[in-house]
């Protein structure tokens, strides 16, 4: 008879699985579109937090610390992505500027497995994104994401030193 060990829940939530169906839905809905991992650390953070872009209600709670979320997530990003490419759902592929990712012809058909409100959440927001994308132009769109993030730097520093 052996030892009965305590069954511990698996982490979700900050792993590189749940960050990448998050790169996956993207992917998914900018197909064939393929971006660097910059672009998709950017997009990862608007994902959950597209109230802040203008766009529908966030799925994740603002926190003053906004800015310094986006700059934590590339690694687990990075991860996410590589973890879906070894499960053949998103493709890299080499662009003039180096490493980019595409989602993969068997995406969709994954994503349509999918049951839960929160990705079907995250798709709705995937594709929010993509058709603001398309009616703004990708470069205008993914530049006005990028200065929200910086108007939101200064405004935390501009908080911090306030309070000293």
């Amino acid at each position: 008879m052996g030892l009965s060990l305590p069954h511990a829940q698996p982490q979700l939530f900050n792993t590189p699985l749940e960050a990448g169906v998050r790169s996956l839905l993207i992917l998914d809905a900018f197909a064939p579109q393929a971006f660097d991992l910059a672009t998709m650390s950017l997009m990862d953070y608007y994902i959950v937090h597209s109230g802040d872009a203008g766009g529908p209600p966030s799925l994740h709670p603002e926190i003053n610390a906004r800015a310094g979320e986006y700059f934590v997530r590339r690694h687990l990003v990075e991860e996410g992505l590589l973890l879906m490419a070894r499960a053949s759902l998103v493709e890299q592929v080499l662009t003039d500027s180096g490493i980019a990712f595409r989602a993969h012809e068997t995406a969709t058909a994954m994503i349509d497995l999918f049951g839960s409100a929160y990705n079907r959440r995250l798709a709705e927001v995937a594709q929010w994104m993509a058709d603001e994308a398309v009616e703004q132009g990708v470069d205008l769109f993914l530049e006005s994401l990028k200065s929200h993030l910086e108007r939101w730097s200064h405004e935390i520093v501009g908080r911090a030193t306030d309070n000293v």
